[in-house]
């Protein structure tokens, strides 16, 4: 793709991503945008302002050698720790913040009308810090879905509708050959900690087709899961018994059945879609109940990985589950469609090359592995994004959800959170 090419197809998807952004700022209350509403996360409005600062920060700045349009907003609006999220209250009203977005969207855009993407910068190559803002501002996209849940859940969400609760969808485990496999990636839109690539040998294992549904997981509730210490690893038990309700975050009950409070409300909870808002904690004891194991994040990413002639994963081509081609709905739930996953096994053509289901999008999945650096790695562009939080602490989660973005589905992509962090859209998927 020619330099012009390459900007026309950039500045699309930054006015794609930004419109997203806005209409999910419309979904948000004056009342909760300034407003903390759970210890883990920012303010909500703050979220939106921070995708304006960090393309800024690293197109303006960084690439383009130039100062930040705000002094002032650009602190309140940066994560660092002379910032804290207490004090992220005190950024602009939803009228000051949208006028912040648009005046560093448009010094962005004439950025990159002058850029030269074919240089050897590596902030400019390929337009890097144009893709890394677009990324950035999927993810946090995703955040603010997960935040309007919290939103919607400390408004006593009232149940107004449920399905019959009953299962038409089997668990299944399918065989998975050992080999060896390149692990990571050297696609140049890559994050640091995707790389470098390197070989890993796998034994042969079983993985489940599908992820765990929330059918599933009432049967664990029903056998008592959550009040049997033996399922538990003793950090998981101390968890539970100081945070756990014994359902999963978002799960709400009537006399009729379940419901779950999503990003738009509460709504109907389907038995076979997959369950999430469940931590580390509780996915290892349900795998325990199970008989089975949480994967290792190399087992994931080796059963994700598409049969591929060798030359054909290019520098600019990065591989899904299924193969090349870029994801759809067809392949896999995403990009906020429907504001909530659909059911186990529904998507047949995003099948791996063993008939494994939904390794892209529905739900993240937590591995077993924690989140550490692969050899050869170098923090890029900065050490806040990845390298400050491989001390172990962290356990990785594969795969994205209904609302991760395509970009972001590529199967080398690793999210992490700590073992006690439930409010994402986390699921899990099962091994032995």
């Amino acid at each position: 793709m020619d330099s012009n090419a390459r900007k026309d197809q950039l500045r699309q998807q930054l006015t794609d991503v930004r419109e997203r952004t806005l209409w999910l700022m419309e979904q948000v209350s004056d009342e909760f945008l300034q407003r903390r509403v759970h210890a883990f996360y920012s303010p909500i409005g703050w979220h939106f302002g921070h995708v304006g600062r960090t393309e800024e920060s690293w197109v303006l700045c960084e690439a383009m050698g130039q100062a930040p349009t705000d002094e002032r907003l650009d602190f309140l609006y940066t994560d660092r720790p002379d910032n804290p999220k207490d004090n992220r209250v005190n950024i602009p009203d939803r009228a000051g913040t949208i006028a912040y977005m648009r005046r560093t969207r448009e010094r962005v855009l004439l950025a990159l009308d002058v850029a030269d993407l074919g240089s050897d910068d590596p902030y400019l190559a390929d337009g890097y810090a144009w893709e890394f803002a677009i990324q950035h501002e999927c993810q946090h996209q995703e955040t603010i879905c997960e935040m309007l849940q919290l939103i919607h859940a400390c408004q006593d969400p009232i149940v107004e509708e449920t399905l019959p609760w009953v299962s038409t969808h089997p668990s299944e485990m399918v065989d998975i050959p050992g080999g060896r496999f390149v692990m990571g990636t050297r696609y140049c839109h890559a994050y640091d900690n995707e790389k470098e690539p390197h070989e890993v040998d796998v034994r042969p294992f079983r993985l489940g087709r599908t992820q765990v549904s929330c059918f599933e997981w009432s049967q664990f509730m029903d056998d008592g899961g959550y009040r049997r210490p033996e399922l538990w690893s003793a950090e998981g038990w101390e968890w539970n018994e100081a945070e756990s309700r014994g359902t999963p975050e978002y799960w709400l009950r009537s006399d009729e059945g379940w419901a779950y409070c999503g990003p738009l409300g509460p709504r109907a909870l389907h038995p076979d879609e997959p369950v999430c808002g469940i931590s580390w904690h509780e996915a290892n004891a349900y795998a325990t109940w199970a008989g089975k194991r949480l994967p290792t994040e190399e087992e994931w990413e080796y059963a994700a990985t598409p049969i591929l002639p060798r030359e054909t994963a290019t520098f600019k081509t990065p591989p899904y589950p299924w193969g090349l081609t870029e994801p759809s709905q067809s392949t896999a739930r995403h990009a906020m469609r429907d504001f909530a996953p659909s059911p186990v096994g529904t998507h047949e053509a995003g099948a791996t090359a063993h008939g494994v289901l939904d390794m892209a999008g529905n739900v993240w999945e937590w591995t077993s592995s924690a989140f550490l650096p692969y050899p050869g790695f170098e923090a890029f562009p900065y050490d806040g994004y990845s390298k400050d939080h491989m001390k172990g602490e962290h356990r990785v989660c594969r795969g994205g959800s209904w609302a991760t973005a395509a970009p972001i589905l590529r199967k080398t992509f690793r999210n992490w959170y700590v073992p006690s962090y439930r409010q994402g859209f986390l699921g899990l998927r099962l091994a032995e």
